[in-house]
């Protein structure tokens, strides 16, 4: 797994990822994005020193993405591509992703996001408390 800085040319893939409709199903605003709005956030993001966006790739395919939001706590989201769900990617995106940013890191992950909860506990991650339909989870610093 390669996990490198996010550039421009990766806006479209995020966009795509991220209308896909498992995805909106998981993430806390489950609206469709539009390209002019997406755009415009990606290009915010990567300009915001507050914000780490990371591309993992595997043998030249870009898998998914991972993001830090940097701020009185760090609070990280990710993003599967939907063709390379059930590889074991998500992990590994997690995994890389912390060794960049490191820290103590927060997730929100949706109550019945499954593969989600496993997955970031296998990181690392302990529940701290249940929010209105989603769990707060908290991996310690190194």
């Amino acid at each position: 797994m390669i996990c490198r800085a996010a550039t421009p040319d990766d806006a479209r893939d995020v966009w795509e990822w991220r209308n896909d409709p498992l995805t909106r199903a998981m993430s806390r605003n489950s609206d469709e994005v539009a390209w002019a709005g997406h755009e415009a956030w990606f290009l915010r993001t990567l300009a915001d020193p507050a914000t780490t966006l990371l591309i993992g790739e595997v043998g030249g395919e870009k898998v998914g993405m991972v993001r830090f939001d940097h701020g009185p706590e760090t609070e990280v989201s990710i993003n599967v591509n939907p063709a390379c769900r059930g590889r074991g990617y998500g992990l590994a995106l997690l995994q890389a992703g912390i060794a960049q940013v490191g820290g103590e890191i927060f997730a929100e992950i949706k109550d019945d996001n499954l593969a989600s909860r496993r997955m970031f506990e296998r990181a690392g991650f302990q529940f701290v408390v249940a929010l209105e339909g989603r769990g707060r989870y908290r991996r310690p610093a190194d």
